[in-house]
C-alpha cells in the first residue's frame, strides 16, 4: 500500500463501517482532530472511541472532493474538502476541511500520523 492507498482505504473503511480496519490506518501515536468532537485523539483507544460513536450515525458516508497533496520524503500531506452524510429524519450533509499527514515508516508501511477536519464555517 501506498500513501495515496491510504486514503481511498480510510474512504472505503468509513464508507462500510469498519471500525478496526480505520483504526489500523492510523499509527500508534497519531493525533485526530476529528470533525465531529471536542476532544483530541492521540492514542488507538481514543481514535477507536470517536470511530465507533461515529459509526452509529445511520448510513454513514464519505465522499472526497478537493485534494491537494504534496510529499517530502516520508511525508505525505493531503489537504482538502470532503463530505459526510447519514441518515436522520431525512438525508444530512455536511460539508468539512481535512488535512491528513501520512509517513512512510522504517519497515515501510504507510500510516496516518496527523489527522484534522473541521466543518466549514457558516
Amino acid at each position: 500500500m501506498d500513501a495515496d492507498q491510504v486514503l481511498n482505504n480510510w474512504e472505503q473503511c468509513l464508507n462500510s463501517g469498519d471500525l478496526q480496519g480505520i483504526v489500523n490506518l492510523y499509527s500508534t501515536d497519531a493525533v485526530l482532530w476529528g470533525t465531529f468532537s471536542k476532544v483530541i485523539r492521540n492514542n488507538h483507544k481514543l481514535i477507536k472511541e470517536y470511530f465507533d460513536g461515529l459509526f452509529k450515525k445511520k448510513q454513514l458516508k464519505v465522499q472526497f472532493n478537493s485534494q491537494y497533496s504534496r510529499s517530502y520524503s516520508d511525508v505525505y500531506i493531503y489537504s482538502g474538502e470532503y463530505e459526510f452524510s447519514f441518515m436522520e429524519d431525512e438525508k444530512v450533509c455536511i460539508p468539512a476541511r481535512y488535512t491528513i499527514v501520512v509517513y512512510e515508516n522504517n519497515t515501510g508501511e504507510f500510516k496516518i500520523v496527523e489527522h484534522h477536519s473541521s466543518l466549514f464555517p457558516g
